[in-house]
C-alpha cells in the first residue's frame, strides 16, 4: 500500500471508529493482565496507558497515535478484519506505552 493510501486510510471515519473500538478493547484487556510476565516498569507503563485510554475514550486523546501505528502496518487496509486491526493495536501497545527493550 502506498503512503498516500495509508494516509487516506488514517483519515477514513469508518477505519478510525474501528481502531477506537480496538483501542478500548485492548485497554480493558491490559487492565486485567497478570503482572507475572512483566517487569515492574513494563507492567506500570502498560497499566498507565490502559488507564489513560479508558479515562479519555470519549475525547480520543490516544486515537491518533494508534491510528497511525495501525496504518503503518502495510498489511492493514480498509478491508482488514476487526481481528487484524485488534492484533495491530495490541502489537503497538508497548511501543506507545513507552516500554523499552531494557525496561
Amino acid at each position: 500500500m502506498a503512503y498516500t493510501d495509508q494516509a487516506a486510510l488514517a483519515d477514513d471515519p469508518t477505519f478510525r471508529s474501528t481502531v477506537r473500538v480496538a483501542l478500548a478493547t485492548a485497554a480493558v484487556q491490559v487492565m486485567g493482565e497478570d503482572k507475572a510476565s512483566y517487569s515492574d516498569t513494563q507492567f506500570g507503563k502498560r497499566q498507565a496507558l490502559a488507564y489513560d485510554v479508558l479515562r479519555s475514550a470519549a475525547s480520543g486523546t490516544y486515537l491518533e497515535a494508534f491510528v497511525w501505528a495501525t496504518v503503518a502496518n502495510v498489511a492493514i487496509s480498509a478491508q482488514s478484519s476487526d481481528s487484524d486491526i485488534q492484533f495491530t493495536v495490541n502489537a503497538a501497545w508497548d511501543d506507545l506505552a513507552g516500554v523499552r527493550i531494557n525496561d
